[in-house]
């Protein structure tokens, strides 16, 4: 799914992680935003962090054992 991050969410404690908002294009307005840590790993394996405003596809698994 495609979506946009739409804000940085800072954290006040520097042993949690800042959360990155998504807005997902097309979803019903209940599931639209989610929040996930802004820890993510480039194509490159190097650590990098989301930006508001951009572009990102969004892909949701389950773990099978669930």
């Amino acid at each position: 799914m495609a979506g946009t991050i739409q804000k940085i969410i800072p954290f006040p404690r520097p042993s949690q992680p800042e959360k990155a908002q998504i807005a997902v294009d097309g979803a019903h307005q209940g599931h639209r935003d989610l929040r996930f840590e802004n820890t993510v790993t480039d194509e490159n394996g190097d650590d990098v962090k989301l930006k508001k405003g951009a572009h990102v596809e969004v892909t949701v698994t389950q773990d099978p054992l669930e």
